[in-house]
């Protein structure tokens, strides 16, 4: 496989995008969590 500019580019958008997913699954869990125990009080 040849590696140019734009392959290793596209890579790197998708690994960024992986990482952005990932983290804002995180964060949406985090607060439906924290949200639970407020209408648990």
């Amino acid at each position: 496989m040849h590696w140019d500019a734009v392959t290793i580019g596209s890579i790197v958008a998708v690994a960024i995008c992986v990482v952005i997913f990932v983290y804002v699954i995180y964060k949406v869990g985090a607060l439906m969590k924290s949200d639970a125990e407020k209408h648990k009080q």
